[in-house]
This record gives C-alpha cells, sequence and structure tokens, in this order.
C-alpha cells in the first residue's frame, strides 16, 4: 500500500501537476499516466487524485469532449474509463517529466 506522503505528494507534483498548478485536470491525467492502461472509476480517481467525486466527474467529462479518455464496461455499479494519455500527450509528458524531475533534484 502506498503511504500517505508519497501519495499526497504525487497529487500534488507529478509531472503535468508540477507545471499546471491548481489544476484537477492535471492531478487526474498524472494519476491516468502513472497506472497506464489500467481502467479506472471516478472512486478509484477520487481516491488517488484527492479532488471531490463532482471534480473528478466533470474533468472527466472535459478530458472526454477532447478524446483523451472514454468510458468502457462497468465495473461492478460504477463506469470504468480509460485514457489514451500517453498516445494523445506523450510528447507534454515527456517534456513535463523532465522539467519535474530536474526541478526536484
Amino acid at each position: 500500500m502506498m503511504n500517505t506522503h508519497m501519495k499526497v505528494k504525487y497529487e500534488t507534483a507529478g509531472p503535468l501537476s508540477s507545471v499546471f498548478i491548481n489544476s484537477p485536470e492535471a492531478r487526474v491525467l498524472d494519476q491516468a499516466f502513472l497506472v497506464g492502461n489500467m481502467k479506472q472509476t471516478v472512486s478509484m480517481l477520487v481516491e488517488s487524485t484527492g479532488l471531490s467525486f463532482k471534480t473528478v466527474q466533470k474533468v472527466l467529462q472535459r478530458l472526454s469532449g477532447k478524446g483523451l479518455v472514454a468510458p468502457t464496461e462497468k465495473i461492478g455499479n460504477a463506469q470504468a474509463y480509460q485514457f489514451s494519455v500517453e498516445n494523445e500527450l506523450h510528447e507534454l509528458i515527456e517534456w513535463a517529466s523532465k522539467h519535474h524531475f530536474a526541478s526536484s533534484s
């Protein structure tokens, strides 16, 4: 299990979050980048990002409109989502990761 200090640090200091400060979209995209192709529910994203349920829902709607996430099957009663972050934002994530790791050294 991830220790709380590490989780909170990544929530606010992931590669995109370190560049786009206070952006809920950046926090959700950082999480998507972290877990790769794993499907995630709103509740999973709420827990991993520290954002509210409503905020995550709104972010998913905005990202879906940009083609960065799509609903897949249901997991129990919860809608699962699949991100295509690496394909669509590869260069930005690579740049943000370099910036993030350079500034934390």
